[in-house]
């Protein structure tokens, strides 16, 4: 529509707006189920929808163990061991976040070209495995490594034959021949392992093993089972200087002479 200079132009009057507002919030409230139809249909997600990403199985896996040093105001076992205690004794006391605790006895150096025996005293609920396989593991956990070949030939001892295993210590001046040994009672849960090196490679005397392992004793163990192993074990403990067999025909028998030396159950 033309308007002509000088011709008043008309507004609308004030009820038009209200009715324009009154429009407008109709039409929005009749889109709003068809938006809602839509979302329905396969269209946009609510805006609120979150979508979670899926948990992998290695992502629920637990941690694997870790071992930390602890300080224990008694300790549950010693080693009376005079022959090997001038090369310097270090006890250690572990354990590891699963349960597992640890002793560990080390007289000498593994590094050195000195002589060197170590046993080690895990008590929980150990799984069965190999020899060789439990020293690799212990040796593993001490920072060590080695060459370790099953040996058929087991060690007696006071808790009677131990299997045993050939070990390869490298140290600053060579190899160290080692004679490495273990024992599992699943019912005391406990398990035994060491290892008694020579200076060099010159072949582990059984002897000095079989009579090194014989020097483990409880103080103030509480286990009811633990206990009764060690008092069957000190009850069939021979006397040292030994010599134990060293052939297949006599792999296990020891001809320890003498009778069977007092209980103990504590330090000398």
């Amino acid at each position: 529509m033309r308007t002509n200079v000088g011709e008043v132009v008309r507004l609308p009057d004030r009820r038009t707006t209200p009715a324009l507002l009154a429009l407008c919030a109709f039409a929005v409230m009749a889109s709003l189920p068809v938006a809602l139809l839509w979302g329905l249909a396969g269209g946009t997600p609510a805006p609120t929808e979150t979508i979670r990403p899926s948990i992998s199985a290695e992502d629920a896996a637990d941690a694997p163990p870790v071992w930390r040093a602890v300080t224990a105001r008694h300790a549950g076992f010693d080693v009376d061991a005079p022959r090997w205690r001038p090369l310097g004794q270090d006890v250690s006391l572990f354990r590891r976040s699963d349960g597992l605790a640890r002793e560990v006895f080390r007289f000498g150096l593994a590094e050195d070209a000195r002589r060197h025996a170590a046993l080690v005293i895990d008590r929980s609920d150990v799984p069965a495995a190999t020899p060789a396989a439990n020293l690799g593991a212990v040796l593993t956990d001490l920072g060590l490594s080695a060459t370790i070949n099953a040996n058929p030939l087991p060690l007696a001892t006071k808790f009677g034959p131990m299997a045993t295993a050939d070990m390869t210590l490298e140290s600053e001046e060579g190899s160290k021949a080692c004679l490495g040994f273990a024992l599992r009672d699943g019912e005391a849960g406990i398990r035994l392992t060491g290892w008694v090196c020579s200076g060099g490679p010159e072949i582990v005397s059984r002897q000095d093993a079989s009579c090194f392992v014989d020097r483990l004793f409880t103080v103030g163990v509480r286990d009811a089972a633990i206990a009764a192993l060690f008092a069957r074990a000190e009850l069939a403990r021979l006397p040292c200087p030994a010599a134990a067999a060293t052939t297949p025909a006599n792999p296990v028998v020891s001809d320890r002479g003498g009778r069977p030396t007092p209980l103990r159950l504590n330090r000398l």
